[in-house]
């Protein structure tokens, strides 16, 4: 191996080229190929004891070295990759040349002689770029040196690279402080100063003032990244090595925060945020001030997580398989109780009923009774906690007297009405839409609600089939998110023709609990209000006791206070209801009300002997003067 392809290969190992090239989420022990359509991990990339690096594909497509990998990927002769090759190192690149490119089909020849601008940044220019930013010269002498500043029009440039590394356009400074590129129209790209190595650090930086403060202060010559500027963070996709840890050093303005988040969502790894004391606007205001290599290091150090490195599934399933023994002695955080022994957290609940019986009163009841730690029959919330109550269908000034009404105005109960929200923003509810459901989600955890209530499920999930159980699976993952993160979620549905929960029965598959309404006002006397019975349809899963069935009623008076009355509902009027709704066969009815078919039978009797009732083969009749 000569020695200018051994220093070529110790400048630009094959997991830099491979990341130069855009091809970094390939450079690793495991991968798809890039030479072929790999529907499976055919690829791989190694470092040998003598620390040189080699890959691999096990299908056939070919193997070797940095040089052979540039073969292979640019169609190239061996002696023309290797000079492909050295030059992209920046190895025996004669002063003055211009690097030959070889562009793919969507890339346009550079207009620019870079190596021209570079030696047009003469000393002088060297001594003034010092001056101005506080740098030393032998800093600003090994820019020049590496081809990093150069002058374009009598302006300080820098150059921007393309996925093969070549340059291929200059971002220049005007004398009014703004930014130009030459060509106009160049693509934009970080630039990369350095090796970016798997498992070493990368640092990001949106201005190359302070990536170059850094990089003389520290003297860190590798796994620089500066974006260009604030509007792009989401450039450093696809740059950062496996394994790497980020530092970002944010600038301590608004479009900075936004920079960051921008480099979080794109950048694989952990990301750590170095903070730059908030007397200073940014790094190199603060190297200015005086800041010694201890203080960006403690910055390094102290500096907060920004976003966790994801784990890969064969580490998750590593830490979280567990022995029984070991679950035996496992210590469990229990779910905590929310109201009464029916309702706990993460639970998902349905409430259903027909129109106009009163769900939404109920659903609006149990929030004010969780919010305010307070009691809603006889069912005892154990303590305050947020609720988010998501309403689909009422009107805002509707939702507001109820809540006057019912004594629901508190700092825990917080609405989103979709008028209010079309008002104000433009935007329409759809539950079953992923920006949405992530928008609602992180809203919960960011202020650590408890309750979700979705009123209702047809008015919220715009364009959900409900009787196609595949059609369930456009929110059953985001219910199942929000059961993980222990957020209660009561969903507000309609009956069906049936009496039934309408749609398909799949979303039932994840419920802990059902409770259905059964209207009960056209048999009283008092016809004010919501008058119902409330029965669960499926038993809570947190409780072996039975909930017995209750009769509720909700009045409104002139003053607009809600009064709530309830009483344990008798099994024969519920056993009427069910009739009613047209459960009307023995199995049926004793299956509703989680009795036996003997206890039915009885209840039957009752009502024949009552004359309310009637038998006609196997199906129990109201007579119709007592409907």
């Amino acid at each position: 191996m000569s020695g200018d392809i051994r220093e070529a290969k110790r400048r630009l190992p094959l997991p830099t080229l491979m990341y130069r090239l855009g091809l970094g989420e390939h450079a690793k022990k495991s991968a798809r190929c890039p030479f072929h359509d790999d529907k499976h991990n055919s690829f791989s990339v190694w470092r040998n004891d003598a620390g040189l690096w080699f890959f691999k594909c096990h299908a056939g497509c070919g193997e070797g070295d940095e040089i052979n990998f540039l073969e292979l990927h640019e169609h190239l002769l061996r002696s023309n990759a290797t000079t492909r090759f050295l030059e992209m190192a920046g190895v025996a690149q004669k002063r003055g040349s211009q690097p030959q490119e070889r562009k793919s089909n969507n890339e346009t020849e550079s207009l620019i002689d870079w190596q021209a601008c570079v030696e047009a940044f003469t000393a002088k220019h060297v001594e003034r770029l010092a001056k101005w930013r506080d740098y030393s010269i032998e800093f600003c002498s090994w820019l020049k040196e590496n081809g990093l500043v150069g002058l374009y029009n009598e302006c300080i440039a820098f150059p921007v690279h393309d996925r093969a590394g070549s340059v291929v356009a200059a971002h220049y400074r005007l004398r009014d402080g703004s930014w130009r590129y030459y060509p106009q129209g160049a693509k934009v790209r970080p630039l990369v100063i350095g090796e970016l190595i798997a498992g070493d650090p990368v640092h990001v930086f949106e201005s190359y003032w302070d990536a170059f403060a850094f990089m003389d202060i520290s003297g860190e010559r590798n796994g620089i990244i500066i974006t260009r500027g604030a509007s792009n963070g989401a450039l450093v996709a696809g740059l950062v090595p496996e394994g790497s840890t980020v530092y970002v050093w944010t600038q301590n303005d608004a479009p900075g925060e936004k920079w960051q988040k921008d480099v979080c969502a794109n950048a694989k790894g952990t990301v750590k945020g170095a903070r730059i004391p908030a007397l200073h606007k940014d790094l190199n205001v603060w190297t200015r001030a005086g800041a010694t290599p201890g203080d960006l290091l403690n910055a390094m150090m102290n500096g907060e997580v920004v976003r966790e490195a994801e784990r890969s599934w064969m580490d998750a399933l590593n830490e979280s398989v567990v022995t029984s023994n070991e679950l035996r002695d496992l210590e469990l955080v229990p779910r905590k109780k929310l109201l009464g022994d029916w309702f706990g957290e993460g639970d998902l609940g349905f409430i259903f009923a027909f129109r106009g019986v009163g769900k939404t009163w109920l659903a609006l009841a149990i929030a004010q009774a969780v919010s305010t730690g307070g009691k809603l029959g006889d069912w005892q919330a154990r303590a305050p906690v947020k609720v988010l109550y998501v309403d689909g269908e009422m009107p805002p000034d509707l939702m507001r007297n109820r809540c006057a009404g019912l004594e629901a105005i508190n700092i825990n109960l917080e609405f989103l009405n979709h008028e209010i929200l079309f008002e104000r923003t433009g935007k329409v509810l759809n539950i079953t839409n992923p920006d949405v459901q992530r928008a609602i989600a992180q809203r919960c955890v960011n202020s650590s609600t408890k309750v979700l209530i979705l009123d209702n499920l047809s008015t919220l999930a715009s364009g959900m089939r409900e009787n196609e159980a595949d059609s369930w699976e456009l929110v059953n993952p985001w219910l199942l998110e929000l059961r993980r993160r222990k957020i209660a979620v009561v969903i507000v549905h309609h009956a069906g023709r049936s009496g039934e929960m309408r749609g398909t029965s799949k979303r039932e598959d994840n419920v802990f609990w059902i409770i259905a309404l059964d209207d009960t006002k056209k048999n009283a006397d008092d016809k004010r209000g919501a008058r119902f019975v409330t029965r669960f349809t499926k038993p809570s899963r947190n409780t072996q006791e039975e909930i017995p069935a209750f009769e509720w009623h909700f009045v409104t008076d002139t003053n607009g206070e809600v009064s709530i009355s309830h009483k344990q509902a008798q099994s024969l009027d519920v056993f009427r209801q069910l009739i009613e709704d047209g459960v009307s066969e023995c199995a049926q009815i004793a299956q509703e009300m989680k009795v036996s078919p003997a206890t039915v039978s009885r209840f039957a009797k009752k009502g024949i002997d009552a004359g309310w009732l009637k038998k006609e083969k196997r199906e129990y009749v109201l007579v119709e003067a007592q409907k």
